[in-house]
């Protein structure tokens, strides 16, 4: 017991600081932190810089998607996949597959998302090209209408937020 207490107290106080550093930076900080005193490099990992402009873009645009309850249906998602896929956005190349899709949105913080089969099942059922999309599964007018308005829509959060992100870089 004795011992027990003595190691209490013979433990340092630490903070843990998280720091990202690019790799040419890497090094260099490497090399001052070794000088330091009383300073230990615990880990070191590798990380992507997961979210840049377009991926906060696309972010937000489906978070006010989520906001303004556009997405009704789970299968409402494959609208967007199947846009992009259309080619309706510059920011974009085609999705490999619906589980690249879903893994895209999960890196960029999207979560409660449909699984693979739902997204692929609803692509499945367009055929034509955006904006002039058939769909085999119905054929109810307001319906096609809507689901045509969920990329609609996208598209227009998604420009507001490039747009709020332009103004924000220019102003400073």
């Amino acid at each position: 017991m004795h011992t027990l207490f003595l190691a209490r107290f013979a433990q340092k106080k630490m903070k843990r600081i998280i720091i990202e550093v690019e790799d040419l930076a890497y090094e260099p900080v490497v090399g001052m932190l070794e000088l330091c005193n009383g300073v230990r490099i615990a880990s070191v990992q590798e990380s992507m810089d997961v979210m840049d402009d377009r991926d906060a873009c696309m972010r937000y645009a489906i978070t006010t998607l989520r906001r303004n309850k556009v997405f009704r249906r789970h299968y409402d998602y494959s609208w967007i996949m199947q846009a992009i896929n259309d080619g309706v956005m510059d920011d974009y190349e085609e999705f490999e597959s619906p589980q690249t899709f879903i893994n895209y949105l999960c890196e960029i913080g999207i979560d409660e998302l449909p699984d693979r089969s739902t997204i692929s099942r609803g692509c499945s059922n367009v055929f034509d090209s955006y904006p002039n999309w058939q769909f085999m599964d119905v054929k109810k007018p307001s319906e096609i209408l809507r689901r045509k308005n969920v990329v609609k829509q996208f598209l227009s959060a998604f420009g507001e937020a490039k747009r709020a992100g332009c103004i924000k870089n220019c102003t400073k």
